[in-house]
């Protein structure tokens, strides 16, 4: 019988604790870095087949040498809140673009590198997105999961790091500070 009810009390323990994620409210959150204000690790990745011509094969991240703002989204295929914000990733691409740069990084889906262009294809999305096969940027600049947004200072500083569906609201906002 305590076996019982000892099941039945981890069992209602988890039961609760899922209803509390639940109902906490929206996931998306400001999650502090440790990284803000500072340059963020460099880094070597491949371009998508679909931005090769424009970007090459491989895409080179110097942080010391941006010389304007960056907004770099990690995304994933399996990912659905990541299917929510490529819309509005595309829209601001197509406002801001020619004064910042935006970069979409497919990360934490290995083996998926067609299903990442299927998703490319899907939101017809014209900035550049390369491919962390390995997941290697990702952990090096401290991602929580998937989706996540960073946004970086023209002298390549991190200013603001957004955990969660990024939206139009949060992409205005953080844009309208990193070009003043």
């Amino acid at each position: 019988m305590s076996r019982g009810l000892m099941v039945l009390a981890v069992v209602g323990a988890l039961g609760a604790l899922f209803l509390f994620g639940l109902l906490r409210g929206e996931p998306d959150r400001d999650i502090a870095s440790a990284r803000l204000g500072k340059r963020l690790p460099d880094f070597e990745l491949p371009v998508h087949a679909r931005f090769r011509t424009d970007y090459g094969s491989t895409f080179e991240f110097e942080s010391e040498a941006l010389g304007r703002p960056l907004v770099v989204n990690f995304w994933a295929t399996w990912c659905i809140p990541c299917r929510d914000e490529a819309p509005v990733l595309q829209a601001a691409w197509r406002r801001y673009g020619d004064r910042l740069t935006i970069l979409g990084i497919q990360t934490q889906d290995p083996g998926r590198v067609a299903g990442g262009l299927e998703f490319i294809d899907e939101f017809g999305l014209t900035f550049p997105n390369l491919i962390d096969e390995r997941s290697r940027v990702s952990i090096d600049w401290g991602l929580f999961g998937v989706p996540e947004t960073y946004f970086l200072r023209a002298d390549g500083t991190l200013a603001y790091k957004h955990t969660g569906i990024v939206n139009e609201a949060v992409l205005d906002e953080r844009i309208g500070e990193l070009l003043q």
